[in-house]
């Protein structure tokens, strides 16, 4: 029999304001574990706060599952600078407090309708019997608000792995929206070009583009992509490597060593892929957890986006954010999205909606403009997409 142990250990400071107060102040501490174990090439995985417990569930669990590993890996881990702040070891309310008295100085003319600012420091490490000891330590901060003014609405948030967080500019930055949101106009149908922020960009392509770039999916034929296809004039990196990246590690969620690898480079050249698929489609160090209690699946790290040619951001409809992304078709890329926080030569547009194929978009593509920023795991300049249908 195989073991493995997955532990991970979170503390964390946060705030939550709302129609402009500080109502929540609170410090939470939590440590839990994850067991797999190989029994006869079956594994039987539990997880919560008892090990001793979770080992005896685990060895019971690989009797009767229908998963199957050959074994665990053990690698070593990448060298990745920037994802740890060692300010975040005394931070304390008094801290947060200071960041709340920024919020509310930067936002004159709309309201505060509600805010979240977190830090969380996070430990990892994974043993297993084959001789793997691994060891991490992160820091992560986090802020978003929501601005209201008259009927229109603005959201923003940021995030970083240092203590310090761009409060002030992303704060005005939701007050703008909100400002540009509350004279909105429609917008009659038709072909327009239009330039999407890379906030826009992390919302549609992460239920639509990258779900079909996972080794998993395309095993269980629910990815319209293989090897060679043309995608158009994009290039996609995975890289868990990124210097200070939001979803950079030195290894994954079970134990392989992080790496930077391009997925696509006009043409799809590769998948990312978890430890289980890496014999079809190479260990590529993306077998994640989406919680503690979850399997590893294969989950993209840093996705940078990168576009060639430039282009203006002239007579298009800039799209700041989407509703409605989260019900795209995950397996061929068909969406229906409505732009929230939209506008045409600096005037707001509202109610305009956009139905399409995420692999029919990427062919539109004319260029891109601005620097790099990045939005959850994504991390691109804006795009500018051509001729694209508006209702």
């Amino acid at each position: 029999m195989e073991w493995e142990i997955f532990r991970e250990k979170i503390v964390e400071v946060s705030a939550e304001i709302e129609a402009g107060k500080l109502k929540i102040l609170r410090r939470a501490e939590d440590e839990s574990f994850a067991v797999r174990v190989i029994e006869n090439g079956r594994v039987g995985f539990s997880a919560g706060k008892d090990l001793e417990r979770l080992m005896e569930e685990a060895k019971k669990m690989a009797k009767i599952s229908e998963e199957r590993l050959r074994s665990f890996p053990v690698e070593k881990p990448a060298k990745v600078e920037g994802i740890y702040d060692k300010r975040f070891e005394e931070l304390g309310g008094d801290f947060i407090r200071e960041e709340y008295e920024i919020l509310m100085s930067s936002v004159e003319k709309a309201k505060v309708a509600n805010a979240v600012v977190t830090h969380a420091i996070a430990e990892v490490s994974i043993r297993n019997s084959l001789g793997a000891d691994l060891f991490e330590k992160s820091t992560f901060s986090f802020f978003s608000l929501e601005t209201v003014y008259g009927e229109g609405s603005g959201y923003a948030q940021t995030a970083s792995r240092k203590l310090r967080l761009d409060i002030e500019e992303t704060s005005r930055y939701a007050e703008e929206l909100a400002l540009l949101s509350s004279k909105a106009e429609k917008l009659d149908p038709g072909y327009y070009d239009i330039v999407l922020t890379p906030y826009a960009i992390h919302q549609l392509f992460s239920h639509t583009l990258y779900p079909s770039l996972s080794a998993e999916n395309v095993v269980r034929g629910r990815s319209r992509l293989s090897k060679g296809m043309s995608l158009g004039e994009i290039r996609i990196i995975d890289d868990a490597t990124l210097s200070g990246g939001l979803s950079s590690y030195s290894f994954d969620d079970e134990g392989v060593m992080a790496r930077r690898k391009v997925l696509v480079d006009k043409e799809v050249l590769c998948f990312y892929s978890d430890w289980k698929n890496s014999e079809e489609f190479g260990i590529t160090g993306n077998g994640l957890r989406m919680s503690i209690d979850s399997y590893p699946l294969p989950l993209p790290s840093n996705v940078v986006i990168e576009v060639e040619e430039k282009a203006s951001e002239d007579s298009a409809i800039l799209v700041h954010s989407f509703i409605g992304a989260h019900t795209a078709n995950a397996i061929n890329g068909d969406f229906s999205v409505e732009c929230l926080n939209a506008e045409i030569d600096g005037k707001g547009v509202k109610g305009a909606m956009i139905y399409g194929n995420v692999f029919e978009l990427l062919k539109k593509i004319s260029g891109a403009s601005g620097e790099k920023l990045q939005v959850e795991n994504t991390v691109a300049p804006r795009i500018r997409f051509e001729s694209v249908k508006i209702v």
